[in-house]
């Protein structure tokens, strides 16, 4: 029994000793990032994200009142693989806007909808919690995309705004929301 162990661990290093690591895939981890930028604004234009404390030099945000929670949903009932989700932060658009941004890594799977719940008195005036739903389609060569948004069950335009340049394990592509709160 050890000698047909042997041999068949044997072949397995043969085998995968020419190939390269990333035709390997049991040996690759994927990771997809979920980055999402909001521009929450009023009815009159306001930027309503512009004032809330951050740490510029990592863009989180400071206030312990801004609450978030997020949960996965896995097609055909399967566990949740493994996840990570950084604390809400700020991005500056282009033009130097502030942006709320959330981000998540998720790690050999693609969720096809990930649901986010956020207490946050400075950009909603109460303190209830609001659900902000993204939509992900997973694509060929290890590539996601986000193909829907909503608040409170409201649907809102969602456009790739770019790639982020991958720093403290944050980068990916980002998707950018504008919100207009009554």
């Amino acid at each position: 029994m050890k000698k047909i162990i042997l041999l068949c661990l044997s072949m397995l290093l043969v085998t995968s000793y020419g190939c390269k690591e990333e035709d390997v895939t049991i040996l690759k981890t994927h990771l997809y990032h979920y980055n999402i930028a909001i521009a929450f604004e009023n009815q009159s234009g306001e930027n309503l994200v512009v004032g809330i404390p951050y740490d510029e030099s990592s863009n989180s945000i400071l206030n312990t009142e801004y609450k978030q929670t997020i949960s996965v949903t896995p097609e055909f009932g399967s566990k949740p693989h493994h996840y990570t989700v950084n604390e809400p932060g700020i991005w500056k658009d282009e033009n130097g806007e502030e942006n709320f941004f959330f981000t998540a890594t998720m790690y050999s799977y693609v969720y096809p909808m990930v649901t986010q719940k956020l207490v946050c008195p400075y950009i909603f005036g109460d303190n209830n919690e609001h659900i902000l739903v993204s939509y992900w389609e997973d694509l060929p060569d290890y590539k996601h995309k986000c193909t829907g948004f909503t608040l409170d069950g409201k649907e809102y335009p969602i456009v790739k705004e770019g790639v982020l340049e991958y720093k403290d394990g944050i980068g990916g592509d980002l998707y950018k929301v504008k919100i207009v709160l009554e």
